[in-house]
């Protein structure tokens, strides 16, 4: 790749324990002076950080795995699971496993906790896994992307892989086809043939029950939550991502809820909602789990929301069966705003978990070639669904699960989640339509991904000082002027009191990041070129 593209972290909580003192040396295990153990006939024994799934211990799953293990790498290997509490405590229990070598996992998972992650590879907790990736590493080099494993570059060194990354994209406008037919209408491709449809679906009695109580658009109302894709059909239109940082003509970065693209998109929005097309608890409900009864009750025409609904299994999907047995829901591109621009969601490149080899491992050989055996596609399956014919069975490129949630549970099977988590084809429990939509968003999110930034670091004060009160500020301006209770000429004083309330120094900070990450970023390439390229 040689274009240099902005991309970006996921914000996440930092916890504020001290990291680990008792490190190693990042090649403290090396034997053959290549920072490489030598391979040993002897067993391998690995503890491992967990957090997914119910968390079952001496599991189906974990059992499997080690069966699997030993056949591939050609020696007996014993997995011993270290089960991370729930979210809330998960830093905390983190943060004090990887306070001393004795209490370490040989293989520790996480997310965020930029600064500890910093604190840890500084004092030598983390072994360095280039050079164990590029003897024992070729499936994990496969797979991700040299974008995704810039996010792991630490001055020619790696101490963490990703986790989970996901798709390019993972949400798409969905629309009720069966009242597109029913109404006589074609699918939209522009933002005002979109509300012509919305105005038909909320107007023109399209379930025929002969009561108006229809809507147009709908979603989570999000609030306070820094999450603004329940309009993203048309903010994406529009060339605005409200919360995010983006590139402007002139190369600088500015924060998209200031941009006057943005003002235009509220104008639109605002009009929408006064004339009923948007269902009124989009700016009430932040519960997205109670958004899929409103959406799986039929009384919907659109929403912006996961690709991943289409699975024939996704409860979503189910339920709006049903309750609606002959509806039909559709996938529709990215609607073109004023100018012909049209995007989708570009998700983060970089992952929102990681996982890193501790000095703790007495073999980081091992480690790196279990690790790589878990991110094939055969292994993957296996720990992510069990065994076909026994636990699942796939007719017509559908999945079907043959066993119950509690079962799956009992089994283990969920355990590894988030563990080189692949979202390729290895994925089975998606249809072949959602494989190809999956596909498709590479392509309908890039405009997008090209404008957005996504910080490498999540070290940002100024943004971690101030954010906090802009988001308040900026939710209460936007959501007023959506449902009619602030005027347009609010969102210019609301841009106002965002540079009075520290966005100079927030816009100041990001532009200096994105300057050096640019500069970082070509500095990868070169060092990707040299030292992963030919190991794939």
């Amino acid at each position: 790749m040689k274009k240099l593209k902005a991309f970006v972290p996921v914000a996440f909580l930092t916890a504020s324990l001290v990291a680990c003192q008792n490190g190693g040396n990042n090649g403290a295990n090396s034997a053959d002076g290549a920072g490489q153990s030598k391979p040993s006939d002897a067993s391998l024994n690995l503890s491992m950080a967990l957090m997914g799934g119910a968390k079952t211990p001496n599991s189906w799953a974990q059992k499997a795995l080690e069966e699997d293990l030993t056949k591939a790498l050609g020696k007996p290997v014993a997995l011993e699971s270290v089960f991370l509490p729930g979210w809330e405590d998960a830093q905390t229990k983190i943060n004090l496993n990887m306070s001393d070598k004795s209490t370490m996992p040989d293989i520790q998972w996480w997310y965020g906790m930029d600064k500890e992650y910093a604190n840890w590879v500084k004092s030598g907790a983390l072994v360095d896994l280039v050079p164990y990736l590029q003897k024992h590493g070729k499936t994990i080099l496969n797979y991700y992307s040299p974008e995704t494993m810039f996010y792991s570059y630490e001055k020619g060194k790696m101490y963490r892989l990703p986790g989970d990354v996901a798709e390019a994209t993972s949400m798409t406008t969905i629309i009720r086809k069966d009242w597109l037919d029913k109404l006589g209408l074609k699918v939209p491709t522009t933002v005002d043939e979109y509300i012509e449809v919305l105005r038909a679906f909320t107007k023109r009695d399209p379930d025929g029950n002969g009561k108006d109580d229809t809507y147009g658009l709908s979603g989570p109302g999000i609030a306070g939550s820094a999450e603004y894709r329940t309009f993203a059909p048309i903010f994406f239109a529009y060339k605005s991502i409200p919360n995010e940082f983006m590139v402007q003509p002139d190369g600088t970065v500015k924060y998209g809820a200031v941009l006057p693209q943005t003002k235009e998109a509220l104008k639109v929005l605002q009009s929408m909602y006064k004339e009923g097309l948007i269902d009124p608890r989009t700016i009430s409900n932040t519960d997205a789990n109670k958004f899929e009864e409103i959406a799986a009750s039929g009384k919907v025409g659109s929403f912006y929301r996961w690709i991943a609904y289409f699975n024939p299994s996704s409860t979503l999907y189910k339920s709006f069966k049903a309750n609606n047995p002959s509806g039909e829901l559709l996938a529709i591109p990215p609607l073109k705003g004023p100018d012909g621009f049209s995007s989708d969601y570009p998700e983060a490149v970089g992952g929102w978990c990681f996982i890193g080899v501790t000095s703790k491992a007495k073999d980081p050989t091992g480690a790196v070639q279990v690790l790589n055996r878990i991110a094939s596609p055969e292994t993957f399956k296996l720990v992510s669904f069990g065994k076909e014919g026994e636990h699942y069975k796939v007719e017509n490129g559908q999945f079907q699960s043959l066993l119950t949630p509690d079962e799956q549970n009992k089994l283990g099977i969920g355990n590894y989640t988030w563990y080189l988590s692949r979202k390729d084809e290895a994925n089975i429990s998606n249809i072949p339509q959602v494989i190809d939509l999956f596909k498709k968003g590479e392509a309908t999110s890039k405009p997008l991904r090209e404008l957005v930034v996504r910080f490498k670091t999540n070290d940002r004060p100024a943004f971690k000082e101030y954010i906090k009160d802009i988001e308040k500020v900026r939710d209460e301006v936007f959501y007023g002027i959506i449902s009619g209770k602030k005027s347009i000429d609010e969102f210019d004083k609301f841009v106002e009191k965002y540079y009075a309330m520290g966005g100079k120094k927030v816009e100041e900070e990001a532009n200096a990041l994105y300057k050096a990450q640019k500069q970082e970023y070509a500095e990868f390439l070169t060092w990707y070129d040299k030292e992963i390229k030919p190991y794939k």
